[in-house]
């Protein structure tokens, strides 16, 4: 995961450092570093921002008044010199509050909670949707769960059987496995599994339609069993 991130702040000390900070973190890239919190829809705008370091202490327009102006902000993490205003910004659902001169290990730490945060927002979305676009070539397939029958790994690419085709997809199993958030249950090292169209189960096989029999490694019987035993 990498975070486009904005860095707003009137010194360009304090801009210097956190533009440093963000080149040496390898999930940080920086979209931009601006002097001034009026100039900061211009910069929404001109593509995604997921991560604002955001100074609250500048002239015409302060930090505090940016939050207030914004229907959707990205994710904040201020940056000040002042400690007064740490009750306030945290009414705006800032993700941290870093008080200048901001050191390396703490400006790290509060770049983790931010990509937590984000994975987990992620890891949500991925649970909500019942659909999940595939890419075969120059073709993107808009495919529900509930039609992949199973998946079998290719080499470097992956084998989606669907009811009345097959899709050769650029993607590892493992991949396809988080993908699936649970949807698709991995029951070999080679085979990912929808558990409703399994048709039946015997011994260390099982029997998906049309009349395909699959392996079940022993890592994975286990689990399995559990799974389909309630």
């Amino acid at each position: 995961m990498t975070l486009n991130c904005l860095i707003v702040d009137d010194e360009p000390i304090a801009r210097s450092i956190l533009e440093k900070y963000v080149l040496k973190t390898p999930m940080l890239s920086l979209a931009g570093s601006i002097d001034n919190a009026l100039e900061v829809i211009d910069q929404l705008n001109k593509g995604p921002i997921d991560l604002m370091f955001l100074d609250i202490n500048m002239p015409e327009f302060t930090g505090i008044d940016l939050l207030k102006s914004l229907r959707n902000p990205p994710a904040v993490i201020i940056t000040t010199a002042y400690a007064e205003y740490g009750a306030e910004s945290y009414d705006y659902e800032v993700v941290d509050y870093l008080m200048k001169p901001v050191p390396f290990d703490r400006f790290l730490k509060a770049v983790q909670k931010v990509v937590a945060l984000s994975e987990k927002a992620d890891q949500a979305t991925k649970e909500q949707s019942p659909f999940i676009f595939l890419k075969e070539e120059n073709l993107t397939h808009k495919v529900l769960f509930s039609e992949i029958r199973y998946v079998q790994a290719y080499g470097n690419y992956i084998k989606v059987y669907l009811e009345e085709s097959v899709l050769v997809i650029r993607k590892t199993i493992s991949d396809m496995e988080s993908e699936s958030a649970g949807r698709l249950i991995r029951i070999h090292k080679s085979y990912l599994v929808n558990l409703q169209h399994i048709v039946s189960t015997e011994g260390n096989e099982v029997l998906m339609p049309p009349y395909q029999r699959l392996p079940i490694g022993k890592v994975y019987k286990k689990d399995f069993d559990r799974l389909i035993s309630g």
